[in-house]
């Protein structure tokens, strides 16, 4: 129920119970007052720097980076998520209780996100894949569900080529395993350009939140090269109410009030990783030495393609992270390979979480020994 509606019902109940139950009006203003507070602070909603219920907060010493990454209870067989670039272990919140009781749930920082060890000029997928590799050796030890979103899930997809030992199921939350590689990122106009306007905003001192939303945009389905940009005023609203909130209340600086959670996370996101990871992927640094096909050959485990919402636009490209034709290739490649199309989001775990729980569990059910 949205805050509009909720602000409806409430205000029809209390006119109700001013002329049918003659309740004192200071006591109705009274209680308005107090729901009001309650919808906008949501006390149900957890807050961004909480650790939930059951799970650690860890640190795990690779040899090259120290890698942040939270634990849950050993309900079952290993699972690890891997967040994509510009997200953090938080942005998994929403689906841990789907997993929690039947897996022993892990979710790792990539280095240069969250608490992670931060490494200007070193981010690449090859170097992301041996932090990782290191962390099931030595956390995990046994072979392991990796899932991905994004970057996350080319690394995921690395994982299961180059330590298979290592790797049970391979899950691909809509992977840019092709059009993330130079120099094809270089025609996905579009892609490119968003990486473009996340360094131009981001990367400087005092982060431009306002002008990285106010750059924002889709192309025009109408065609042409113009994109119908986030109108100015919302994207100061969206920037004020963070500035606001940060030093109203500096030990909760980005629980907003009236923010949805994804938005709250997607702040903190956006305000504290290394903007390097960007410029890496659009110079051409993150794909370094890293060949997607080659990689996909050496996969032995069963892999699970999840695809979110896609479209090909003339002069901005993919609109998306694979194209169909990316997703055959994929499938004429690896041998045990299952796809899932999902109407969502690039970002499925976050924006559909029961979707994306439900493609995930019932995959796994019958492919690991569950407790």
């Amino acid at each position: 129920m949205t805050n509009a509606i909720l602000y409806n019902v409430v205000g029809i109940l209390a006119v109700l119970a001013v002329i049918f139950f003659h309740i004192p009006t200071i006591w109705v203003v009274l209680g308005l007052i107090a729901i009001i507070i309650l919808v906008i602070w949501n006390p149900l909603m957890p807050a961004v720097g909480s650790t939930p219920k059951g799970f650690v907060e860890k640190k795990f010493d690779t040899g090259g980076v120290v890698l942040n990454y939270v634990e849950g209870p050993n309900n079952g067989p290993p699972i690890l998520f891997i967040p994509g670039q510009a997200e953090f272990w938080q942005g998994y919140r929403l689906i841990i209780p789907s997993f929690v009781k039947k897996y022993h749930v892990f979710i790792v920082d990539v280095r240069g996100h969250g608490k992670s060890t931060k490494t200007p000029g070193k981010y690449s997928y090859n170097l992301c894949g041996e932090d990782l590799k290191r962390f099931l050796e030595g956390v995990v030890k046994q072979p392991t569900i990796v899932s991905g979103l994004s970057s996350g899930g080319v690394i995921a997809l690395w994982l299961a080529g180059n330590a298979p030992e290592l790797v049970a199921v391979a899950i691909g939350e809509d992977p840019p395993i092709f059009s993330s590689i130079w120099p094809r990122i270089k025609d996905e106009k579009y892609m490119y350009r968003n990486f473009e306007v996340m360094v131009q905003n981001l990367d400087k001192p005092d982060r431009d939140i306002e002008g990285y939303f106010a750059a924002l945009g889709i192309p025009d389905p109408k065609g042409g090269d113009k994109l119908m940009l986030i109108p100015r005023p919302i994207a100061k609203f969206i920037a004020g109410g963070f500035k606001i909130n940060k030093k109203l209340f500096p030990w909760r600086k980005y629980d907003i009030p009236m923010f949805p959670f994804n938005g709250r996370v997607g702040m903190k996101f956006l305000s504290e990783y290394d903007v390097d990871f960007s410029k890496a992927t659009i110079d051409g640094r993150l794909s370094e030495g890293f060949d997607p096909e080659a990689t996909l050959k050496k996969v032995q485990c069963p892999v699970l393609l999840i695809h979110a919402n896609w479209s090909r636009h003339k002069i901005w490209g993919l609109l998306g992270a694979l194209d169909d034709q990316d997703v055959e290739k994929m499938r004429s490649i690896v041998k045990d390979f299952t796809s899932v199309d999902v109407k969502a989001q690039h970002e499925v775990h976050m924006t559909k979480p029961k979707d994306f729980a439900k493609i995930v569990n019932d995959y796994l059910e019958g492919r690991v020994n569950q407790k």
